[in-house]
């Protein structure tokens, strides 16, 4: 099947899959209940707020 496709169709279907792959894996791992966001730019900002 893939290879009836162009090189460049062949690129777009893999670059696809795995973008729709990171998807589905945010989505389960926030879902999980461990899940806990550590933000590191909002660490840094309140880090540095709590030092003024």
């Amino acid at each position: 099947m893939l290879e009836s496709l162009d090189p460049f169709q062949q690129l777009l279907l893999g670059v696809t899959s795995v973008g729709v792959l990171m998807i589905l894996l945010v989505i389960i791992l926030t879902a999980s209940p461990n899940f806990e966001n550590t933000d590191r730019l909002k660490k840094i900002l309140d880090f540095l707020e709590k030092k003024k």
